[in-house]
């Protein structure tokens, strides 16, 4: 009975599906609107899987750092009583703009002692190279960070530390507990590795869009703290409170500290020269970002996807100049027009989710539904040692909700599987169209390729039928591109599942992420390109403010 839908719809599928679906498309071949550089359902289409993976990739560790050039804006928003952890120097409270983190162990790194100065030179910050040397390629790049310097060139380590002695001034470290004291409703969450110091993409929609940087502005990837100052002029200028970024977990860069949070207390920490066992090991650090591989739970920070802006669904170039990595999207050689339209676009959105009292659609939701559904079954299906038996077996469970044996309509069928997840969603917002138009994209080439799979394997009772199938099934699983099948499974205990997360990793982090304990860990280096060399003079056009303009 399990394959009876399949055996009778097969002459009926035979001319509803005539071939599998095509590959992937070029990354990012957005179809063009004659005469508009605005967004375009079109593009959301094309790029549809890149869009899937944003808003299933989106606050959550894992996804973040292996797709770590994001291209994507998020309105969001924080629950009053929150705690959010800041490490430092001083028991005092922050004033002013600084950066919190949403783990303990990410505050703990920057809550240490560190050298006032180094020699010939201001404080360090978190990974600013020692020397330099060609980065990017395995054990040339610049070392990871120590854990003694201080946070981003936070306001307190620039005025205070910054005091002209010759001498190292060695103090204690400060972990800092913040509480918010309302609901942080004005808060915008930057996609991707978005705190991450490269020169690779991971920072183009800070400089190149909301920070209007060219590449001739030349501006150096550490410099953070103007970062933060120019994102947040802009924020004065558009009622935002604080960016939401990705590194060693997430962070907020928040742009006053005595609007909406309360110092609940601030704990002197060990100096370094008590025992070994009381510093923090690299593998706790990332311990802690890892935990937050598939989010950062306890409901902490809410996006509202509803008002979600992505450079996928516009006609921008996104081609990557580097050519060995084609793979990773790139802001700076799209024009102008299109980069303003797409800031406009954000600023409204913006607007209008501040607006609203509730957030919009729940579209991560939906991908997860979706990958939960097919993700293990796909590659079960496709692989090597999987039989013709297995296969029709696996598409009866996942095709047989769709069949009404009253009346086989395969066209109708695959409809029915392609809307079956987003039936729900109500479409209120230019975001909500862009995605539901990637959604349904993507839910059709899953459907109709299964329907064709079935087909194919009815009508083809021989190994190249089966070869065919598997093939077919491989393409969909290529286009997919999920992250859910780079996963580790279950790590031992002193052990975390390993992918590169900025500063730390290699390019096989990357592309193969596994278990590693902590004596591995220190040796993973070589992935991110940090720009090389060491601090410089701002030019002229790095001391002006990029957020000056829309």
């Amino acid at each position: 009975m399990a394959l009876r839908f399949i055996l009778t719809a097969s002459a009926l599928m035979l001319h509803v599906i005539a071939a599998p679906p095509q590959t992937q498309a070029p990354l990012f071949s957005s179809a063009k609107t004659a005469g508009s550089r605005g967004l375009s359902l079109d593009s959301a289409r094309v790029n549809a899987p890149h869009i899937f993976n944003t808003v299933h990739s989106s606050m959550r560790q894992w996804g973040s750092s292996l797709n770590h050039n994001g291209m994507s804006l998020f309105p969001a928003r924080i629950p009053n009583n929150t705690h959010l952890y800041h490490g430092t120097h001083t028991p005092n409270a922050v004033k002013g703009m600084d950066w919190l983190a949403f783990e303990i162990e990410h505050a703990e790194m920057f809550a240490r002692a560190f050298p006032g100065r180094r020699p010939g030179g201001r404080p360090g910050k978190p990974g600013d190279p020692e020397h330099s040397g060609r980065p990017g390629e395995p054990g040339e790049g610049p070392s990871p960070p120590p854990f003694e310097l201080t946070w981003a060139e936070t306001v307190d380590g620039i005025r205070n530390i910054y005091d002209g002695d010759d001498e190292p001034d060695f103090s204690r470290g400060y972990l800092h507990i913040y509480r918010t004291t309302r609901p942080l409703t004005n808060l915008v969450y930057i996609d991707g590795m978005s705190a991450g110091k490269t020169t690779m993409g991971t920072l183009d929609t800070q400089d190149s869009l909301l920070r209007n940087m060219t590449d001739d502005d030349g501006g150096p990837a550490f410099g953070d703290f103007r970062r933060g100052q120019d994102l947040c002029d802009l924020g004065a200028k558009w009622g935002i409170e604080g960016f939401v970024r990705m590194e060693m977990g997430f962070e907020i860069i928040f742009c006053e500290f005595s609007d909406g949070l309360v110092l609940e207390s601030a704990r002197e920490r060990p100096s370094d020269k008590n025992q070994s066992y009381e510093t923090l090991p690299q593998l706790e650090v990332l311990r802690g970002a890892s935990m937050r591989y598939p989010g950062i739970t306890g409901q902490r920070l809410t996006l509202d996807y509803s008002g979600m802006v992505s450079a996928y669904w516009y006609d921008l170039n996104l081609t990557n100049p580097d050519p060995k990595r084609l793979d990773l999207p790139r802001l700076p050689a799209s024009d102008l027009e299109g980069l303003g339209n797409m800031k406009a676009d954000f600023k409204a959105a913006f607007e209008e989710s501040s607006a609203r009292s509730h957030v919009g659609n729940d579209w991560q939701g939906i991908t997860d539904m979706i990958i939960t559904r097919y993700s293990d079954r796909l590659q079960l299906m496709a692989g090597n040692n999987t039989s013709r038996e297995i296969i029709l077996s696996e598409l009866a469970v996942l095709l047989n909700l769709y069949i009404d044996y009253g009346s086989f309509d395969i066209p109708m069928a695959i409809e029915k599987c392609t809307v079956h997840y987003l039936i729900a969603a109500v479409l209120e917002t230019s975001a909500d169209h862009m995605i539901h138009g990637a959604l349904s994209t993507v839910a059709n080439k899953i459907c109709s390729t299964l329907f064709y799979v079935g087909q194919l394997l009815l009508e083809e009772e021989t190994e190249s039928g089966l070869t065919k199938s598997k093939s077919a099934i491989k393409s969909v699983i290529d286009y997919l591109d999920w992250t859910t099948w780079k996963e580790c499974g279950k790590c031992g205990y002193d052990e975390i599942c390993f992918v590169a997360i900025w500063p730390w990793g290699s390019m096989e982090d990357h592309k193969h992420p596994n278990c590693m304990k902590d004596e591995m860990l220190s040796r993973r280096q070589g992935y991110w390109d940090m720009g090389g060399g060491g601090r410089r003079p701002p030019t002229e056009n790095e001391t002006r403010s990029g957020a000056d303009e829309l």
